[in-house]
């Protein structure tokens, strides 16, 4: 009897989580899936990541990662800071036996000016009718039209 109770139990268990799972199909967090191109000198990035801040200080903080000039993000709503960040690996001169025997021979830099990452002057307006943003950044830190600190 205590075997089937559990049994039941644990079926009862099983039917309450789908309905749940099921019922929780929308996003609750209030988050949107952006996405676009990042580019330097009209080149894809190759290997990245993009950081979204919400300038108000209300919402989540989201982001997500650059592949092949690519990138989707997770994002509130709103007037987003932006960081962009691209890295390069390249191989250390001279390194030790040690270093290249441990992986530690590759190290990685970074290919943007810091006006599109620790100095951001970004922006970027998120709404669900505005999830494509497009980053056609340059090597002498232009800020893109429209993506300015003083963009709407």
């Amino acid at each position: 009897m205590f075997r089937s109770w559990k049994v039941g139990s644990l079926g009862s268990l099983s039917v309450a989580c789908v309905i749940l799972a099921v019922a929780g199909c929308g996003r609750s967090d209030g988050l949107l899936t952006i996405s676009g191109t990042a580019t330097l000198d009209g080149n894809p990035i190759q290997d990245g990541s993009v950081s979204l801040m919400p300038v108000d200080g209300k919402g989540i903080a989201g982001g997500g990662t650059i592949t092949n000039g690519r990138y989707t993000a997770e994002s509130s709503p709103g007037q987003m800071a932006v960081q962009i960040y691209a890295h390069e690996k390249f191989e250390k001169p001279n390194p030790t036996r040690e270093e290249v025997e441990r992986g530690l021979h590759i190290d990685t830099r970074q290919l943007l000016p810091a006006v599109y990452n620790q100095q951001s002057k970004l922006r970027i307006n998120v709404s669900a009718d505005n999830r494509t943003h497009n980053f056609e950044l340059t090597s002498d830190g232009a800020i893109p039209a429209g993506m300015g600190s003083a963009a709407p």
